[in-house]
């Protein structure tokens, strides 16, 4: 079918679309179904608008100004069920605009109908209990987003009516959307933004209209996108409506120009910044959104200031917020994913504005980190098909193993910008080739955005597959610490060993567990930020499968997690039948005089399809150690064997030694059993606060009850979680003298969800955790594990398991903190091992099925004999830092594929960082190695510097450490007009302890960067 041009729109500036996406959108529509589909969805509701009258669209908007506006969150007040917050869970909540002045919210759980006498609401909200209610406020909400623009989706049902108009050029859906600016633009200066997260009654200011504080200025991106093609219109300079209605004067465009540049260059209500003569404050995506913003804005009112100071912003976003590793500084990726979309306006609007004001820059979609960190890290960061979710984010609860359809979306999405724009020919090559990849997962989701109508699809319609690769491999972000092990099966643990950042949870060394198509470590997620649950309870060490020392008893009130500057990769390996990695975080409990804070996981693969996995986590130095872990999303119950009941009474783990009463240490007074819709507290106690507070003992501890307390009778502590889906995951733990186990309850977000949670607790000064766990799909699948044992071997602190197999396989382990010869005698034979772990695999009759020198330079079992990889430093010699190469003058010892990873490391013997391989070359007794990370890891100006300190105008989150050392300490920082130092330290975002090599001078770009000759280097 063909689109029919009545007139042919133009824009003013075009700086979000062009007459060529136009043409290509109305190509999509000839070529693509789900392209014609998506059009005429979107005529058809757009033509069903039109049928409401002008008078009725501003009575209707104009009667939002004095009253609130809300999300929802606190539930429904009678029957406390939370109100789904999706826009698709909604649909027949809220009575139709059309019905007018009629607001009504309906309950989808009880059906009540407010408000109404028992719950009256004259706009601004009612208060039950200590919680706050805004039924009129919801409606508000709602309708707002869906005309405007929201926090679900950024487009209205204005940049629709405008999307309409650019494809057919008819006058009637300008007209309408300009109505809709119009009348939001008179009422929105001034308002004070959702209520959700403001006390009852609090004028306290936070954002616009029903937008929270960024969310202002990520819609206003697509506001000034629609005003660019409607800027022609000669309506725009006759009186407004709007304004003429609330007793006021000015033409539509001089309302709509207010509203476009009001709010803007800060974030009222939000983390401050102030981006007035381009200053950069602290690169979160906050601060992100509002360059966005102001290059919009600036684009389509002709401020060159505006365009100039965010154009300049690229260098310290792509540098400075992107690591060496692609990876995007807060920690948590879930947040990395929106902050690429912002990135890709960011580009986008940065090549308009150099397009129209001839300025020479660096094209942003020529560049390799950014192109990283949009497109081909979120690929590689899939777990078994999900998105990985540590951090603040949401809590995972798909099921599947089939790439998550949202993300492959996001990334779809990159590689169009990618593919349209950029000019570098092996980026746009690849933009293609990941088109042509998720083309077929994503193809049914395709239109959801009027603006995907107006970007390339790489001439897909005939799709030949639709599954990612699945070809094992590991993932390492060296910079950020993550690594993820995959098995043969598919099956998934990821860990973090990087430092804690802004949007972190306190989940260092935690793992996430990925089998059968579920996140099975289950870990508890974010909804809102600052709530009860979020600060008390799901960002804390003790909500984690992890280990915590001396009950985090450091923790500040309000403080988030730890602060710890990142840790180290300690070893990697992959083979036909494990998967292991290990990580070290001894830093992060330093301050308690811990001398080692280390694990390893290894995935194992059974002779029969199924698997297990290891767990030895070593903790030297702490006072007490509590070893946490909890299985399935949803409500599971918990036994325990080889363990007797204690006599000793508790009802919450904070209070379990607790010198002194806690006055919520009893049934119905603890925290996790209190916590409810909203996230909050229901009743609120003495003293409490429903947001932005914390227990005196911020430590998570007072969300677990119905704790009891057991005494190991056995050296193995066996026990299993049974999941309301009939799963059961089974856990052998290691015990020693003097141990003990709890068991209790402990809530999701929102207090619906049980789960049941084990803490193992040792106050011995030197532990040993060793765990065993493995997972039932259901009762009639065998047990990937029969039993384990521990046994008996000579060496220095070993450890030694026998893991009994279906069929009569063993496996046996060893694992040792430090290198030594280890002993194990094993079915009348002496097992010799030369290193710090090994596997060996025997049938029922001895004999040698599998054997692994995880981290062993060699092992012997009677003739059997197996040679590992020597744990050899190389040192490098020299170093080209714009194409990533390093060189070391000796052959690698390696046989087969080149390695995908290298430690490297200080001479001094530093922390070690991990970079991925890209290729390597060998000539004669030398060895080239191009690694895919760069070695910037971030940029700066100078503003000033003296021979001890440089102040810089880009902020270095990436470096920053308040406390403790800071992750650049003894990099190098090379000035392009020849300055040179070594940074001491990081005290502040823009500010460098240095010791000047070379002077600086004012204005100087320069480089940190990561290596130098006389690094160590290391094979993974």
């Amino acid at each position: 079918m063909s689109i029919k041009e009545e007139t042919v729109a133009v824009p003013k500036s075009g700086l979000y679309f062009t007459g060529k996406d136009v043409r290509q959108a109305r190509r999509n529509i000839e070529i693509y179904p789900w392209a014609r589909e998506k059009y005429e969805a979107l005529r058809r509701a757009c033509d069903e608008h039109l049928q409401l009258s002008d008078e009725h669209l501003y009575r209707v908007v104009l009667g939002m100004k004095d009253a609130t506006f809300a999300y929802g969150i606190s539930g429904c007040p009678k029957c406390g069920q939370p109100f789904p917050l999706e826009l698709e869970d909604q649909l027949g909540m809220f009575s139709s605009i059309s019905e007018w002045p009629r607001k009504t919210v309906t309950c989808p759980h009880c059906g009540t109908v407010f408000p109404n006498e028992e719950y009256p609401d004259d706009g601004n909200g009612l208060e039950r209990d200590g919680k706050a209610y805004y039924l009129i406020g919801m409606w508000n909400f709602y309708h707002a987003g869906l005309l405007f623009g929201g926090v679900r989706n950024h487009e209205g049902l204005v940049t629709r009516l405008v999307a309409m108009y650019m494809l057919t050029g008819d006058a009637r859906y300008a007209k309408r959307a300009l109505l809709l600016l119009d009348a939001f633009s008179a009422i929105f200066p001034g308002t004070l933004g959702p209520r959700d997260f403001t006390p009852f009654g609090s004028d306290f200011e936070i954002g616009r209209l029903h937008l929270l504080t960024s969310i202002v200025h990520r819609v206003k991106v697509w506001l000034a996108h629609d005003y660019d093609w409607l800027y022609r219109l000669p309506e725009l300079d006759g009186p407004s409506p709007a304004l003429r209605q609330l007793g006021r004067e000015g033409t539509i465009r001089q309302n709509i120009e207010t509203m476009l540049n009001d709010y803007m260059l800060t974030e009222p209500g939000g983390p401050y910044y102030d981006l007035t003569d381009g200053n950069l404050t602290n690169l979160q995506n906050h601060e992100a959104d509002g360059v966005r913003a102001m290059l919009a804005v600036g684009l389509v009112s002709d401020r060159e200031d505006y365009c100039k100071w965010g154009t300049d912003s690229l260098t310290a976003y792509f540098y400075n917020a992107i690591g060496r590793d692609g990876m995007y500084f807060e920690s948590s990726y879930g947040y990395s994913l929106f902050t690429a979309s912002v990135y890709l306006d960011l580009a986008l609007l940065s090549m308009r504005a150099a397009e129209l004001y001839n300025w020479n820059i660096a094209h942003p979609f020529a560049n390799a980190r950014f192109f990283r960190f949009a497109v081909e890290n979120p690929l590689d960061m899939l777990c078994e098909g999900h998105m990985p979710s540590y951090g603040d984010w949401g809590a995972d609860r798909r099921i599947g193993k089939d790439p998550d359809v949202k993300l492959c979306l996001d990334v779809y999405r990159s590689a169009q910008f990618f593919y349209r724009y950029s000019p570098d020919e092996v980026i746009r090559m690849k933009a293609g080739e990941t088109l042509r990849l998720l083309y077929p997962i994503v193809e049914s989701k395709l239109g959801e955005r009027s603006s995907e109508l107006f970007l390339p699809h790489n001439g897909v319609h005939s799709p030949s597959g639709s599954r990612l690769d699945k070809k094992r491999h590991f993932t390492v972000m060296g910079q950020s610490g993550v690594s993820i092990i995959r098995s043969s099966g598919d099956t998934t643990a990821l860990m973090r060993f990087g430092r804690n950042n802004t949007h972190g949870h306190d989940d260092v060394l935690a793992y996430s567990y990925y089998a059968g198509g579920k996140e099975i470590s289950a870990d508890i997620g974010y909804s809102v930020y600052g709530t009860n649950a979020h600060y008390g309870w799901a960002s804390k060490s003790i909500a984690h499968n992890t280990v915590v020392v001396n009950q985090d008893e450091g923790m500040r009130k309000n403080q988030l997690f730890k602060i710890f500057s990142g840790g180290e990769l300690t070893l990697l390996y992959s083979s036909e039948t494990v998967a292991a990695m290990e990580g070290d975080a001894t830093e992060l409990y330093g301050e308690c005089g811990v001398e080692q804070y280390r694990r390893m996981i290894g995935l194992v693969d059974n002779e029969r399809g199924g698997h297990y996995v290891i767990d030895f986590f070593r903790v030297e130095g702490a006072r007490v150690t509590d070893y946490a872990f909890h299985a399935f999303q949803s409500s599971s119950t918990l036994e325990l064997r080889h363990a007797q009941p204690s006599p000793r009474k508790h009802w919450t783990l904070a209070g379990v030694d607790s010198p002194d009463k806690l006055y919520f240490d009893e049934p119905g007074k603890s925290l996790g059993e209190r916590l409810t819709t909203g996230e909050t507290f229901v009743p609120l106690l003495p003293g409490e606060e429903p947001r932005l507070w914390t227990p005196e003992r911020n430590n998570g501890y007072g969300f677990i009850y119905n704790v009891q307390e057991y005494l190991p009778d056995q050296e193995l502590v066996y026990a299993v979680w049974n999941s309301e889906q009939q799963e059961r995951l089974h856990w052998f733990g290691l015990c020693g003298g003097g141990d003990r186990i709890f068991t209790g309850l402990c809530p999701d977000l929102e207090g619906g969800r049980k789960h049941a949670i084990l803490v193992h607790r040792s106050s011995r000064p030197v532990v040993q955790y060793a765990v065993v766990t493995c997972l039932q799909h259901d009762a009639r699948q065998r047990m990937p594990v029969e039993g384990v044992a521990s046994l008996s071997a000579e060496g220095r602190h070993v450890t030694a398991l026998a893991v009994s197999l279906p069929e009569g396989y063993t496996d046996y382990w060893l694992y040792s903190p430090s290198t030594q010869t280890m002993k194990l005698l094993v079915q009348g034979q002496e097992w010799t091992v030369t290193g710090r772990c090994a596997l060996l695999r025997l049938d029922r009759e001895g004999r040698v099925v599998r054997a692994d020198c995880i981290q062993a330079q060699s092992m012997s079992y009677g003739d059997y004999q197996l040679y590992g990889r020597e744990d050899k430093w190389l040192t490098i010699d020299q170093i080209d830092e714009q194409s990533g190469t390093v060189w070391v003058p000796e052959r690698p010892p390696l046989k087969g594929d080149t390695p995908r990873f290298v430690r490297l490391r200080s001479p001094h013997k530093g922390a070690s960082v991990v970079y991925r391989v890209n290729s390597m070359h060998v000539f004669g007794n030398r060895t080239a190695i191009q690694l895919t990370d760069s070695l910037i890891l971030s940029k700066g100006i100078v503003r000033s510097v003296t021979d001890h300190e440089m102040e810089t105008l880009y902020p270095l989150p990436l470096g920053v450490a308040e406390k403790g050392k800071s992750p650049f300490a003894g990099k190098r920082v090379v000035g392009q007009r020849g300055g040179l130092g070594t940074i001491v330290g990081v005290p502040e975002l823009k500010k460098l302890q240095i010791q000047v090599i070379r002077p600086f001078t004012a204005g100087e770009a320069f480089d940190i960067v990561d290596l130098e000759p006389g690094y160590e280097l290391q094979w993974l």
